[in-house]
């Protein structure tokens, strides 16, 4: 089951979910993702200066700040769970930030995954193959981007779903600000099919 939790006050909009399920293994795997998702959403708080009910802590230190926090559970499945955050960060400046955060857990032991614990990245042709398909499936609108995408095998910022494997770039990462983020989504067929995929 999944409970969407809000925080709101003007400028500061936080959703995240709140997980539970029926089986043993699955409930520790909630737990630690639990504890994991709060403890991400309490340290974006604490660098607003604010606490986990949005209580500034000077009434001066509100101006000029801006925090939304959504997500998306693209898996929430008895044997894995996979949650994608985008966060935008205002503080000042010319402009703010829109990076993401990815939860990646399978339910034994409730062990966070990494990239390389579900595909196969260990030699240097797996990497570029992984490497070829995102760029196979990259969108480059008006061509603003001006960098092609590339991870290595300790990339952090993907999730996973039942069709696809889902990259995401923060703003600045392949080009200009104005550019905005984007997210490449690589069908499941597609690295099975290249021999990447371990699931």
């Amino acid at each position: 089951m999944e409970i969407s939790q809000r925080k709101k006050d003007r400028l500061f909009q936080v959703k995240y979910p709140e997980l539970s399920y029926n089986s043993r293994a699955s409930r520790d795997v909630c737990d630690s993702l639990n504890r994991d998702i709060k403890n991400f959403v309490n340290s974006l708080l604490g660098e607003m200066r604010c606490d986990e009910n949005i209580k500034f802590k000077l009434n001066r230190e509100v101006q000029n700040k801006e925090l939304k926090v959504d997500y998306n559970l693209d898996v929430f499945a008895e044997n894995y769970v996979s949650a994608r955050f985008t966060v935008y960060t205002y503080r000042g400046g010319a402009h703010g930030q829109t990076y993401y955060k990815c939860f990646n857990y399978s339910a034994q032991g409730a062990k966070q995954l990494k990239l390389n614990d579900l595909l196969y990245l260990k030699k240097r042709s797996e990497l570029q193959s992984l490497n070829n398909l995102l760029q196979k499936y990259f969108v480059n609108p008006n061509q603003c981007f001006s960098d092609l995408p590339s991870v290595t095998s300790d990339f952090q910022f993907f999730s996973f779903q039942k069709d696809n494997f889902v990259f995401s770039f923060s703003d600045n990462s392949l080009g200009d600000y104005v550019c905005g983020t984007t997210e490449i989504k690589i069908p499941v067929w597609e690295l099975k099919q290249h021999g990447l995929l371990k699931l």
